[in-house]
């Protein structure tokens, strides 16, 4: 199985920096879920206790407001959603529903301290990548609450 997970990720943007040997050895801490066209992957204010990896399908986030639901975005395959709950163990922040047929792979708190005490060095690459994962998109929001302040 792991063998599987690995060839699902190699190529995938956030796993650039992994060989392949790397690859093997992360998958076997990671599960896999299926998710069907209209089910709610996850809702926001649910208990965040995993990330998904999503390698086919495409899933839109939206976010609760005064107005009712707002959809903030539609992502394809090899997004990272659901990163913040897996490192703050925080409440979701916003929803996730499958636009189509979707296959994921789940990384949860267990997994992560898991390959922390197994493979200390590959657990820091692993928790580095998530850290430029969110300081790019930190960059992207700040620039568009910006862009938003300014009009």
């Amino acid at each position: 199985m792991s063998n599987n997970i690995a060839d699902l990720i190699d190529g995938l943007e956030f796993f650039q920096d992994f060989p392949y040997r790397e690859l093997k050895t992360l998958a076997g801490y990671f599960g896999q879920m299926h998710a069907t066209a209209g089910e709610t992957i996850f809702d926001e204010g649910d208990a965040g206790s995993h990330m998904l990896i999503l390698l086919d399908g495409k899933v839109s986030i939206h976010k609760a407001g005064e107005n009712g639901r707002r959809l903030l975005s539609h992502e394809g395959k090899g997004r990272i959603i659901g990163e913040m709950a897996l490192l703050d163990r925080e409440r979701r922040s916003a929803t996730c529903i499958a636009d189509s047929d979707c296959e994921l792979l789940t990384v949860n708190h267990e997994g992560l301290d898991r390959l922390s005490r197994e493979h200390p060095a590959l657990a820091y690459r692993f928790m580095f990548a998530l850290a430029r994962l969110l300081s790019k998109r930190l960059r992207r929001t700040s620039g568009v609450l910006a862009e938003y302040l300014m009009n």
